[in-house]
């Protein structure tokens, strides 16, 4: 189970309809990206990294993906996550 910090908390105060993916790396390292779009059209993104026991490494957002359908965004912070965890030791 992941064990989420205040930031992702904060993002998801904010009720709207989400896309997701996660992925496990090699390492046992753990992603979670979501993405929404908010009513006045702005795309919003989470992405969370955390260890293969779920503790977080990483947990931010991005208010407003400029520029960026939600699948895009949700491929970006796939690979924002994946450097992320790779830069992780394996456990």
């Amino acid at each position: 189970m992941l064990q989420r910090t205040k930031t992702y908390f904060d993002w998801a105060a904010v009720k709207a309809n989400i896309k997701s993916n996660e992925l496990k790396l090699e390492n046992g390292t753990q992603v979670d990206v979501r993405a929404r779009t908010l009513e006045d059209g702005t795309n919003q993104l989470f992405v969370g990294v955390y260890t293969g026991k779920g503790e977080p490494i990483v947990e931010d957002y991005t208010d407003n993906v400029v520029g960026m359908t939600i699948d895009q965004a949700l491929d970006w912070g796939l690979d924002r996550g994946r450097s992320i965890g790779n830069g992780q030791k394996s456990e």
